[in-house]
């Protein structure tokens, strides 16, 4: 669930990036627009197919600039993929690197107490020993 997740939120980010906001129309650029779009000549449509079956009309202008964007967000996707399987690599080793440190340190950790315990447990014998001996020591007077 959480690769789906990031997998998404990479995604979008990505697209963003690479498509950026879109931009506001002011009326200036409208308009220079239209008239660029006025001042060409006008090409004839073809008429659409009928009962008699004329010849519909050419649509590869169309079919090529479909195919067109069908590749370029075929190349996006591939590239976004990428990316994405890239930064989960390199999320995933940071994070095994990550758990064989704190191993290492719960090791380092788990020795030094336990040289504490053993030091504390001979001192603890010698105390014992000591009054042991003080003890036969005060009874043999």
């Amino acid at each position: 669930m959480m690769r789906l997740t990031l997998l998404a939120a990479t995604l979008a980010a990505l697209t963003m990036t690479a498509c950026g906001k879109p931009n506001q129309a002011l009326p200036e650029q409208e308009k220079k627009n239209f008239d660029k779009i006025i001042s060409q000549p006008a090409t004839p449509v073809a008429p659409a197919p009928d009962a008699s079956g004329a010849a519909p009309a050419d649509t590869s202008s169309t079919s090529s600039t479909i195919d067109t964007a069908k590749d370029k967000t075929a190349e996006t996707y591939d590239a976004a993929k990428d990316k994405v399987t890239e930064t989960y690599d390199a999320t995933k080793n940071k994070v095994a690197d990550t758990i064989d440190a704190t191993k290492e340190k719960a090791r380092d950790i788990k020795d030094s107490v336990s040289e504490k315990a053993s030091a504390s447990a001979d001192a603890v014998k010698e105390t014992a020993a000591d009054a042991k001996k003080d003890a036969l020591d005060a009874l043999k007077k």
